[in-house]
């Protein structure tokens, strides 16, 4: 679709309201960095709980490369304790 499609489409354009606590883990180098940041700081402005979790120099969905790159394992174990955190 066109820009103006995949805008509206776009969970950061959406409602946040009800939302559980959400986990956001990226890099600060990939393609949609700028969207993270806007989605987190959206939710965070309609009273979501959000925690960021971000590395540098990582490619987009870095953390399914968990058995090849230390730092993919490290923002896996990252969304584990969050999960664990926020789930007691």
């Amino acid at each position: 679709g066109d820009a103006t499609v995949r805008r509206e489409e776009s969970p950061v354009h959406r409602s946040f309201d009800g939302l559980p606590p959400l986990c956001l883990v990226f890099s600060e180098h990939e393609a949609v960095y700028d969207q993270d940041k806007l989605l987190a700081n959206r939710a965070r402005a309609a009273g979501v709980k959000v925690t960021c979790g971000a590395w540098k120099y990582m490619c987009h969905v870095w953390p399914l490369l968990s058995m090849f790159i230390p730092e993919a394992r490290e923002a896996l174990d990252f969304m584990v304790d969050w999960v664990n955190e926020n789930n007691a």
